[in-house]
């Protein structure tokens, strides 16, 4: 199944008075974002455009107004070979010690994978002992996961979260990997979320970075040229990132929908675009001032016994 043509997806384009994340109506406008890719010279490149706003509250970045094609399918129900990237590093929470930690895992318990795109997420909790399930609302990537994965086929939901039902207290932890950028309300999906939860459960997040120095420089540079372009966000092309958000957003949030920020910590990721000569460089900026292209965070519900940590790094 090819990728939908362009000029097929109908949008609402809905205003963003305040801030999903934290409520606030301060925010500054960053510069616009064109619906496809801007090079070094977007000022020759026609197309449509949409503004980016920073929270000055908890440093949300989004799109204003944010651009909802009438069915998600326009997005994602294409050739998964098309979206994913095989190359790209995949995280193995298996490993991971800071879930390992929080949850307390013993075999047997539950997790959720939010979005679960081709199923390597769950084959590999699956694998480690725990007691897994899904949703994905792309039919074609569902359908990959079921064939790819060898997990039930019934334990691989086609629904989005908004739609999903579970019950409460049911999972041990939860998994948002790249997952919570795409949604048009992160804050209400982490709401649902926390109520799938027991009381100490966890949510695993990786999100785009609002801090991530590359946009910065990017940014200065086209004020350079005498341009008002940013390349935060792909709201109207591929992958379609809504936000980009820091360590404070989830401070903030989390006091309104219910869970803690345990832990965090920013990575340099890996940019394609990024010249090798100079990668090393500023991969070393981006480690040592907090300004990596990823932010992983691990919320946990309400569990006053368990003190969570820090990241180390200067942020």
């Amino acid at each position: 199944m090819s990728k939908p043509a362009k000029s097929a997806i109908l949008y609402e384009l809905k205003p963003q008075p305040t801030c999903n994340m934290c409520g606030s109506a301060n925010s500054k406008v960053l510069g616009s974002r064109l619906d496809k890719r801007q090079g070094f010279r977007p000022r020759s490149i026609a197309g449509v455009s949409v503004s980016v706003k920073k929270c000055t509250s908890c440093d949300l970045v989004y799109a204003d107004p944010l651009p909802i094609p009438a069915r998600v399918e326009s997005h994602y129900d294409m050739d998964p070979a098309v979206y994913f990237d095989d190359e790209l590093e995949h995280v193995d929470l298996t490993a991971d010690r800071t879930v390992l930690s929080l949850t307390k895992f013993q075999p047997g318990m539950k997790a959720l994978d939010i979005g679960a795109g081709l199923g390597r997420t769950m084959k590999q909790l699956s694998a480690s002992g725990w007691d897994v399930w899904g949703i994905e609302p792309s039919a074609s990537f569902r359908n990959a996961a079921v064939r790819r994965s060898g997990i039930a086929a019934d334990r691989i939901i086609h629904t989005t979260i908004e739609d999903a039902e579970f019950a409460p207290g049911m999972f041990d932890f939860i998994n948002f990997g790249a997952v919570l950028e795409h949604l048009y309300s992160p804050s209400d999906a982490l709401a649902r979320a926390v109520g799938w939860l027991r009381p100490g459960g966890v949510i695993y997040v990786e999100v785009p970075s609002s801090r991530y120095l590359v946009t910065a420089m990017l940014k200065a540079y086209y004020r350079l040229i005498g341009v008002n372009y940013v390349t935060n966000l792909s709201p109207l092309h591929p992958p379609f990132h809504l936000y980009e958000f820091s360590h404070r957003t989830f401070e903030i949030n989390g006091k309104r929908v219910g869970y803690r920020l345990a832990s965090y910590e920013y990575e340099a990721g890996q940019n394609p675009l990024i010249p090798r000569k100079v990668d090393p460089l500023l991969r070393w900026a981006m480690n040592r001032s907090g300004r990596g292209m990823q932010l992983k965070v691990y919320l946990q519900s309400s569990a006053p016994s368990h003190t969570g940590t820090r990241s180390s790094q200067s942020v």
